[in-house]
This record gives structure tokens, sequence and C-alpha cells, in this order.
């Protein structure tokens, strides 16, 4: 599978970040509750509890809460599964969408990045 130029760009600008919230999936048939695990600008790692018919390839819409009722839509397939954990290959729908998303990505690495400097400068000082 080939990537355009921009596709990989927006990989390494937007790489996975864990972010826990809740979501929904919706199917052609069925919509479920699921848990998100880590999100980036190509997909999302959602937990599914309840047992499900889902396949690889299945389309889907997910709608991530993302705080102060906004919702982030996404469209895409269902990539992987493995045991309850579902691996979704998923882009956000519209420009609104995106922005969304776009933000929360954005802010949620700076956290991480914080937490990892903070944990650095805990680490030297109790070594020091």
């Amino acid at each position: 599978m080939t990537t355009s130029p921009t596709e990989d760009r927006e990989r390494r600008y937007f790489p996975r970040v864990h972010y826990r919230a809740y979501a929904t999936l919706t199917t052609t048939k069925k919509k479920f509750d699921v848990h998100i695990i880590d999100v980036s600008f190509n997909g999302a790692l959602a937990a599914l509890v309840r047992p499900h018919d889902l396949s690889p390839g299945e389309e889907i819409i997910l709608s991530i809460e993302a705080g102060d009722d906004n919702l982030i839509k996404m469209q895409g397939k269902l990539a992987h599964q493995r045991e309850h954990m579902l691996g979704i290959e998923c882009r956000a729908l519209g420009i609104d969408n995106q922005a969304r998303l776009r933000e929360l990505l954005k802010k949620e690495a700076e956290r991480a990045n914080e937490r990892s400097v903070t944990t650095m400068l805990d680490d030297h000082e109790r070594r020091h």
C-alpha cells in the first residue's frame, strides 16, 4: 500500500495520542458504545466489551465525545480486531470535524510532552 506525501506528513505531524473518551461506532446495521483508547488523524483504537459481529473491512462512522458537548465524527472502516480491541481506519468528516480533531490531537500531544518533561525533571531531581 502506498501513501501520498500529504498522508505521510499528516501521520508524522499527528502521531497517535492516548485519549480516553466515550464514542459511538455505527455500522449500517447496528450502533455500539465504545471507549476510545487512542486516536490519530487517520484512525483510532477503541475497546468494545460487549459481544459483536463486526468484521474487518466493515464501513463505520465513529462519533467521539470530545468534551464541551463537542462531537468529532469520523468515517472509515474496521481495519482489525483483537479480542475486544478494534483498530479503526478513518478520517474526520468535513472541515469542522477535521478542525476539532486537529485541535484535540495538538492539545493531547502537548499534554503528553509536558508530562514527559515533568517526569524527566522529577527523575533528575531524585538522582541529585
